[in-house]
């Protein structure tokens, strides 16, 4: 695995944009495209949207990614139709993506219903897939006291849910996507329950340290646990996402992976909750249950320093999650942009 600095920019990812033709002959197809590379690409097809199709060749090791690129562009030059899925395809794009913060959806099928709480299992099938491209860095990333990744499980019905996987650094998404490849429209075992994956997954959003710094900042932050959340205090687990708790929390997690310029320093929020809606919930996972808050909850800020750090913290939430055993399902969360708290009323910020 090769460790890059954040600020430089590394392609992460690339895709290929397809149209659909109906008037080409004798194509090449597209798993044997580029022949004279030493190591075959993985491919795999994106979420179509607007019913554009993409496909996005993966290599274990984002280090190989320049010559991928290279080797993919001199093709195109060449001819750019291709086969995919026994079907023609005109290659009308490149994309590339050089950001640090990604979030991937795999979307599955189970063969009977699936447990309420799959924390243990996902935790293990996520690790699976980063050995399958490198024993060694899975390894590394078990022994890390903050794993730069999360995970979290949406349930559609008993049988139908969707995995969410998403990476605080830009060297882990080659590896993953390359150790999930081969699962991909195939079967994996959840809670000893088999379920068959999509053949696509969706890469839903991407961001970089220095781009979430650009967002304008708010007073008035509210924040969605989608999973449930809590936190170690003096030695016992607090389940109610206090100022202090989440946005310290946050602040630790998002010095450990940003660029040392991007660092924020110590922080006195000098905030106070303003309204929320939380329920606590329980999640079974290995040491017994584990009990956090779920729901929505309101931080309004009186300076506007802390407030701009907090706006920066609650936008990495959704990459990083908040509390503990955020890589087994818990502290999932998103910023909700609309002020509403009940029916006729708005907050101001």
């Amino acid at each position: 695995m090769t460790f890059t600095k954040d600020t430089e920019a590394v392609l992460t990812r690339l895709n290929l944009v397809l149209k659909r033709t109906q008037t080409v002959t004798n194509l090449t197809p597209l798993i044997s495209w580029l022949p004279e590379i030493e190591l075959a690409p993985a491919w795999i097809p994106l979420k179509t949207h607007a019913g554009v199709s993409k496909i996005m060749p993966v290599m274990p090791d984002l280090s190989l990614y320049p010559k991928l690129m290279e080797l993919i562009c001199g093709r195109i030059a060449q001819g750019s139709y291709v086969e995919w899925q026994q079907q023609p395809y005109e290659m009308t794009g490149v994309e590339t993506d050089t950001n640090t913060l990604h979030v991937i959806q795999i979307s599955l099928v189970a063969t009977a219903p699936l447990p309420s709480t799959l924390g243990r299992a996902i935790h293990a099938q996520c690790f699976q897939w980063f050995a399958n491209a490198d024993a060694a860095l899975a390894q590394h990333l078990h022994q890390q006291e903050s794993v730069p990744f999360t995970l979290g499980v949406e349930y559609f019905s008993s049988k139908k849910i969707q995995l969410r996987v998403t990476l605080l650094k830009k060297e882990l998404l080659a590896p993953l996507l390359w150790g999930l490849h081969s699962n991909l429209g195939g079967e994996i075992t959840l809670a000893g329950v088999p379920c068959r994956l999509n053949e696509w997954i969706d890469i839903s959003q991407t961001s970089s340290f220095a781009k979430l710094v650009q967002i304008p900042v708010q007073n008035t932050i509210k924040l969605q646990f989608v999973s449930p959340t809590s936190f170690k205090q003096s030695g016992a687990i607090q389940p109610f996402p206090l100022p202090e708790l989440v946005f310290n929390g946050l602040q630790r997690r998002w010095n450990h992976f940003a660029p040392a310029e991007l660092k924020f320093p110590e922080t006195k929020w000098n905030s106070f909750v303003s309204a929320f809606q939380l329920k606590t919930q329980a999640l079974k996972l290995e040491g017994g249950a584990e009990i956090g808050s779920q729901g929505w909850i309101i931080y309004r800020f009186l300076d506007s320093e802390p407030a701009k750090i907090a706006t920066v913290l609650a936008h990495f939430a959704h990459f990083a999650g908040v509390g503990r055993k955020t890589a087994m399902g818990m502290g999932q969360t998103r910023v909700i942009e609309k002020m509403e708290i009940g029916k006729g009323e708005k907050l101001n910020n």
